[in-house]
């Protein structure tokens, strides 16, 4: 590429400053960018002015305080969109009832934005999509006054590809898929990227969201595929995790995921989009109810074990992964209505939570544990890895139950006692199953 297309630009607006656009926005500030942050609660912006980041990111207090009110400018003014010659869009894009797609955020926003649109601007939407969204988004530009798609304003699908917490660390190692919706607009955003040193894959805006889309259904089909098994396991009095050690052991063919909550806004939501208008993709409406349904198939094993009524009942993690504190779409809540439905008494810990809007987290998870006939282990966090096991022994009721779907105790097992621990993390050599 000639010099030319090495200049970064100076100003970039990014709307849509959560969990996806707040680190992109940092990220470009660390690169020498000025960069207007538009969002819609005035609370939280008097917030990101403080230097209070609203949210868990490696590196992103760090970052904030560094630059916020002096390269990055956070605001619910659109009028900065004038200023910008890259306009990032990185809004929800939840489903409704009936598991359809709802706009509403991008467009509000576009139209918030519109009086405030000039030539020569490119627009890089990084939102999880249905396919063709960006050709809607296209087609509203295109009615705004002035405004031509590839002549004079450009327009790319570029989805985002971090992992949620780690985001910072991972935007500039990953390359970046590009989808215009016409050559210009690949050429245009291509440019951005490159210019803070990003690896670009070229491709047009359908196949980017497609790539997008599949991306997140593989891994939850896989996930299903692991729960399946658990549970097909478990009708056998086996446990999984013996199981995925054998086949996968220095065996070249291996690969079988191993079994979890599978959760979060975009797994729980992103298959509807592809499925949304098709009648026969089975196997991924299939996966979500395999998925949804495993904290009541978990709950249900804990029953075969022990009467919930008035037991106390602690769960662990209440983000829907671990070391992040997203709550959004966590199964952890599934297992909290079940347990409460049983008449349990449910105490819920979370290292990086500190509030849930039904009911009190406790800050200690030892005082969450306390007196518990049931931990239910509904998040990987390490700290409950390095649980002091003879402290919790002595904490619990005698026959507490445990269940474990994510080994995080090393026991390679999904429901089993308290006592089947040793007094450090791990198992014993007591022969025991899911059942």
């Amino acid at each position: 590429m000639d010099k030319k297309h090495t200049v970064k630009p100076e100003t970039v607006a990014v709307v849509g400053i959560g969990r996806v656009g707040l680190p992109m926005a940092l990220v470009l500030t660390e690169e020498g960018f000025t960069v207007y942050g538009i969002g819609r609660s005035r609370d939280k912006i008097d917030q990101l002015k403080s230097g209070i980041m609203p949210f868990v990111e490696k590196d992103g207090e760090r970052l904030l305080k560094k630059h916020v009110n002096r390269r990055f400018v956070p605001t619910v003014d659109y009028a900065c969109v004038k200023h910008a010659e890259y306009i990032i869009l990185t809004l929800g894009t939840p489903i409704d009832e009936n598991m359809n797609p709802v706009y509403d955020q991008i467009d509000s926003a576009l139209a918030s934005m519109a009086p405030y649109l000039t030539r020569g601007q490119t627009m890089i939407l990084r939102s999880t999509v249905a396919p063709k969204t960006t050709e809607y988004v296209r087609s509203v530009l295109n009615d705004m006054r002035g405004i031509e798609v590839g002549k004079n304003f450009y327009l790319a699908f570029c989805p985002e590809r971090i992992a949620e917490g780690y985001a910072i660390e991972e935007i500039k190692s990953i390359p970046q898929i590009v989808g215009g919706v016409d050559r210009e607009s690949t050429k245009k955003a291509m440019h951005f990227f490159k210019g803070i040193g990003i690896e670009t894959l070229p491709t047009d805006a359908v196949s980017a969201e497609l790539a997008k889309l599949f991306t997140n259904m593989y891994r939850y089909i896989n996930f299903a595929i692991a729960n399946e098994f658990m549970v097909i396991a478990g009708s056998h009095h086996r446990d999984i995790y013996e199981i995925v050690n054998l086949v996968n052991k220095k065996y070249k063919r291996g690969g079988l995921s191993l079994p979890g909550l599978t959760s979060g806004p975009c797994l729980f939501k992103d298959g509807f989009f592809l499925i949304s208008d098709l009648p026969f993709a089975d196997l991924i409406s299939t996966s979500w109810k395999i998925n949804e349904s495993i904290p009541l198939f978990l709950v249900k094993k804990i029953k075969e074990r022990i009467n919930l009524n008035g037991k106390k009942v602690a769960i662990l993690g209440l983000a829907f992964k671990s070391e992040i504190d997203d709550i959004r779409e966590s199964l952890s809540f599934k297992v909290r209505k079940a347990m409460l439905r049983e008449r349990a008494i449910v105490t819920l810990h979370d290292p990086f939570v500190g509030e849930y809007a039904n009911q009190p987290i406790v800050g200690d998870v030892y005082e969450a544990v306390k007196g518990a006939h049931v931990i239910f282990l509904a998040t990987n966090h390490n700290m409950y890895k390095r649980l002091d096991i003879k402290k919790v022994r002595q904490l619990v009721s005698k026959d507490c139950i445990i269940c474990d779907v994510w080994n995080v105790f090393g026991t390679d097992r999904i429901v089993f006692t308290i006592n089947q621990l040793y007094k450090g993390n791990g198992a014993n050599n007591e022969e025991t199953s899911l059942t």
